[in-house]
């Protein structure tokens, strides 16, 4: 069990009852499907996928950010490479993605324990609207804001924003969940604590950067964390003043 501290805010994650979840590496392991629908696009585009180091470093980026910063595709080869992507993602209908372990029976617990939930996510609401219904988790969640079409709303700062806004969540009763960076300093940017889990596709180092109030390494732990939190530090006593 790790639920590690890494900026612990007690009191803070005592008033959470709004549950703001990422999407792929945090409830889906999509890192096939994802990587082959890259691999489409440039093919499309005519351009040799050249990685350094894991793909999946790059997962949870807008997808205009992947294809222009990371494979210097120009603005016009960005779009049509995005439209190749999405057309494969669409055929491929969660081919290569599956749910992680017992993220299911986490979902229903968090549900009985009256938390709300929701998902904040960088696919565009359409698309995790599919994703989520065709691996039968759509029903534990109130509500999915995700990315624009366009490229308007595209960051995860922008997207937990429009999260809130859009279903009315106070940002004092609300935590992210994730497991990139974007995540914690997204949530940070919009006063959100956040748990970020160590199993999907940021480092340690990237996570430990960013400093999330904890870290959870399974997705049950984040039982423990919300059902279950660890309590507040005590104080020492207060010494008695001699007789």
């Amino acid at each position: 069990m790790m639920n590690k501290a890494m900026n612990p805010s007690f009191y803070a994650m005592k008033n959470v009852r709004n549950l703001l979840f990422d999407l792929d590496g945090t409830l889906v392991e999509s890192s096939l499907t994802i990587a082959a629908c890259i691999d489409y696009a440039l093919d499309q585009q005519g351009v040799r996928a050249v990685r350094n180091g894991s793909v999946t470093s790059i997962f949870g980026t807008p997808l205009l950010d992947v294809f222009r910063g990371h494979y210097d595709l120009t603005d016009s080869q960005a779009e049509e490479a995005i439209a190749h992507y999405r057309e494969h993602y669409e055929r491929l209908n969660q081919a290569g993605s599956r749910v992680y372990s017992r993220v299911s029976e986490v979902l229903s617990r968090l549900n009985h324990a009256g938390y709300r939930l929701f998902i904040a996510t960088v696919k565009p609401t359409a698309v995790a609207e599919k994703v989520l219904s065709d691996l039968d988790l759509r029903a534990y969640f109130e509500g999915v804001a995700g990315a624009s079409m366009g490229h308007e709303r595209r960051d995860k700062a922008s997207i937990i924003a429009y999260a809130l806004q859009k279903f009315g969540l106070d940002p004092l009763q609300s935590l992210m969940i994730g497991d990139r960076d974007q995540d914690v300093l997204g949530a940070r940017k919009n006063g959100l604590p956040c748990i970020a889990v160590t199993y999907g596709f940021g480092t340690m180092t990237e996570l430990a950067s960013a400093q999330p109030d904890y870290l959870a390494g399974h997705s049950e732990e984040i039982i423990s964390l919300l059902v279950n939190p660890p309590s507040a530090p005590q104080c020492p006593p207060v010494p008695k003043s001699p007789a």
